[in-house]
């Protein structure tokens, strides 16, 4: 079982949502709304707004549990409908979990996700 976290910006969110909604054994995801820069130190994404001046981009978080059988295709669905060719696109990383247990029930491992 694997977690996958990817930052991509707030306006390709609904079409990576809407071809992840369509992936057979997906379980759900989360959004969280970020601010943040990468390699180019948010040069690209200066906001000079009521005078204030910050250097943090607007990203999405999305956070996937997901088992390594579909891996593979979350993946791509993610980097397929999140490219644009423009800098500052986002990353996607892959992490290994450990056990997962659903609260309620107390399933362990991917049965609780």
């Amino acid at each position: 079982m694997k977690q996958i976290i990817a930052y991509i910006r707030p306006a390709v969110l609904e079409r990576v949502t809407e071809v992840l909604r369509e992936i057979k054994g997906l379980s759900g995801m989360s959004v969280l709304d970020i601010k943040g820069f990468g390699q180019g130190k948010g040069a690209f994404c200066r906001d000079e707004r009521d005078g204030e001046i910050t250097w943090f981009c607007q990203f999405v978080r999305i956070e996937l549990m997901v088992s390594d059988t579909i891996l593979g295709e979350v993946v791509e669905a993610i980097r397929e409908q999140a490219w644009t060719g423009e800098r500052g696109e986002g990353k996607i990383y892959i992490l290994e979990v450990v056990e997962a247990v659903r609260i309620r029930t107390n399933e362990r491992g991917e049965a609780a996700v």
